[in-house]
């Protein structure tokens, strides 16, 4: 069994196409194996231009492989009418024309919400979310009044000091503090998140290790590509946070991001290997 993984699409359906692309051709199957279940990490919309190409492009692979999505934080600003942070005005104008229909794509809930936070497959040991896996209730105040949404997993994003905190960019977490959540839930598991924009790759085995900087990467030419790689293995004794590269970078440019990003997990043998879609 092999999972297609994307997060951060942004509205960008050339980047959402090109992933598509690679993953389905002949060349990338012989080597990876073939997808059989898609996994979306949330930020489907906002900034990039083409949202209901994206969404349509979505519903068909609904129909097509077991499809499992969480919310990103730009999906929710755009569905309850929260502004997130700048779009150009070709992109506004494009999300203003979406439809009823078009919206679809996203599951309304019984309370009016939209969609999951989180998606787990306890047999496989995944927990999938857009941002980060910490529980809110813990980590809301009491006195959190218009600010409380940001403490969502959908808004939490991983920080790289010795210490959690708050600030209205979201709820900001050590590795540790999500790995801690987590075991609650899954043994021995894989966090699967976006949110940042940039990959990255965590182990702990007692102690934390930053896997990514000392990952080397690949290049090969797949489907008429450049694509660059980065294999993590998967020690079933450890427990392992996970950070995909932008899938749309239409609307967002930073350093070393400007181009689309996607994973695969395989399952046997267990990796996570990132990909970028360098030319």
């Amino acid at each position: 069994m092999l999972d297609l993984v994307f997060s951060d699409i942004h509205a960008d359906i050339n980047a959402l196409d090109a992933i598509l692309g690679v993953a389905s051709s002949p060349d990338f199957r012989k080597k990876y194996g073939e997808f059989s279940r898609i996994i979306n990490l949330g930020d489907v919309l906002e900034r990039g231009t083409h949202p209901r190409e994206v969404l349509s492009r979505l519903k068909a692979l609904q129909e097509t492989y077991p499809f499992h999505s969480v919310m990103g934080n730009h999906d929710e600003g755009f569905l309850y009418n929260r502004l997130v942070s700048a779009s150009s005005t070709e992109s506004l104008d494009a999300h203003a024309k979406l439809t009823r229909e078009d919206i679809s794509f996203f599951r309304e809930n019984q309370d009016g919400t939209f969609g999951s936070r989180e998606f787990i497959d306890k047999k496989f040991g995944l927990f999938c979310v857009h941002g980060g896996p910490l529980d809110p209730a813990k980590i809301t105040p009491q006195n959190a009044r218009e600010e409380s949404w940001l403490y969502q997993r959908s808004w939490q994003r991983l920080t790289a000091e010795e210490f959690d905190f708050f600030t209205y960019a979201g709820y900001h977490y050590r590795a540790s503090s999500a790995f801690d959540e987590v075991e609650k839930h899954v043994s021995n598991h894989v966090i699967l998140c976006g949110h940042q924009h940039q990959e990255e790759a965590i182990m702990q085995d007692g102690t934390i290790h930053h896997l990514y900087p000392g990952i080397t990467p690949a290049r090969e030419k797949l489907a008429g590509r450049m694509i660059e790689s980065r294999e993590i293995v998967i020690d079933s004794t450890n427990n392992y946070l996970i950070r995909l590269g932008i899938g749309g970078p239409e609307g967002h440019y930073v350093k070393n991001a400007e181009v689309p990003h996607f994973a695969v997990v395989q399952h046997d043998p267990r990796k996570v290997i990132l990909f970028a879609i360098r030319e």
